[in-house]
């Protein structure tokens, strides 16, 4: 059976017991690891059966933040939720390209009786999460958009860690609940988690406090202090290796950090080509960040987003995993 397909079965058959997803037991392949409190769903490779399937399973309650939502099976999958009894609730994106491109799903939502609020006009919220039973949140690097799944490197990851899964369904709460003010309002801390607005310190300590390498994937590289970070990390030789999508917008960028040594390879920006769209920072072949954040400056200090801080001793699997699907893609895009 390919891949693709044994990932949808294996969503399919998540089902709800006392009011907690369960997830297979099977093996999965190396590239799509299961640890304890964490288990990693890449894209393209795994399709969005898991994602939608994580939402059809519900049975107490559904909090969803999204970008960009426009798949009919995960609107359809809400719709039934709250058709079911379950709490469902959803905020959309309004701002940049949000209102446009989430105008039909809000609609659609809204006259289906989902409890659906538009995100505040003067914040990107940039953020992909969806909160299952408060037992599960799936963190994403992409959004619901199908156009873009089969060509689009991207990677969810499900949180079963109770910490992180309260502190995300609290934000969600407040972000639900509070008058708009042209600033996200105070997320609710946890030791795995990377807010947006104010997220550019931890990424430059992460960066900073590499010892051997720095591994990147973003679909943007343009924030002055990561570019800094990075040029810094590479001359005190630690090895930098960075994987994008060209875009003329980082040119600069990717100039300035291959001239200090980090080796920056670029897939060409093709409508069937793989687009590197998935966020990531990997230093030492330990310590991930894996989330909703560019590096750009909007996105680190201004937007609404979240990542995960995992490392080799939270989730062992999904780290050795990210970077074997990093190795690959560093080896198939040519070199600047």
């Amino acid at each position: 059976m390919p891949l693709r397909e044994v990932f949808a079965v294996f969503a399919m058959a998540a089902v709800t017991w006392s009011g907690c997803v369960v997830f297979p037991t099977s093996p999965l392949p190396r590239a799509h690891a299961v640890d304890a409190d964490y288990q990693l769903i890449q894209e393209p490779d795994a399709g969005y059966g898991p994602i939608v399937g994580l939402i059809a399973g519900a049975a107490r309650s559904v909090r969803m933040t999204m970008y960009e939502l426009t798949d009919p099976a995960a609107v359809n999958a809400l719709i039934d939720d709250h058709n079911r009894g379950v709490d469902t609730k959803v905020i959309l994106d309004a701002a940049f390209h949000g209102r446009k491109t989430n105008a039909d799903t809000f609609q659609q939502l809204s006259d289906a009786g989902v409890e659906v609020k538009w995100a505040p006009n003067g914040v990107i919220y940039h953020q992909k999460t969806i909160t299952v039973d408060d037992a599960t949140a799936a963190v994403g690097t992409g959004n619901l958009t199908p156009q873009y799944y089969s060509t689009s490197r991207d990677a969810w990851v499900l949180d079963r860690n109770q910490a992180d899964v309260a502190a995300i369904a609290a934000t969600f709460d407040t972000d639900f609940t509070t008058p708009p003010s042209g600033r996200a309002p105070d997320a609710t801390p946890a030791p795995d988690l990377i807010w947006s607005p104010q997220a550019r310190g931890s990424f430059l300590q992460h960066i900073d406090q590499a010892v051997t390498s720095v591994d990147v994937t973003s679909e943007e590289l343009k924030d002055r202090a990561v570019l800094s970070a990075l040029d810094k990390a590479a001359r005190r030789g630690v090895q930098c290796r960075i994987v994008l999508t060209e875009n003329p917008a980082w040119a600069k960028g990717v100039a300035e950090v291959s001239a200090a040594g980090c080796s920056v390879h670029q897939f060409p920006d093709t409508k069937t080509g793989l687009y590197m769209h998935e966020k990531i920072l990997l230093t030492d072949n330990a310590n991930l960040i894996i989330g909703s954040q560019n590096l750009s400056t909007t996105s680190l200090l201004e937007n609404r987003e979240l990542s995960l801080a995992l490392d080799n001793g939270t989730a062992p699997g999904l780290v050795a995993a990210v970077e074997a699907t990093f190795d690959a893609d560093y080896a198939a895009a040519p070199a600047q």
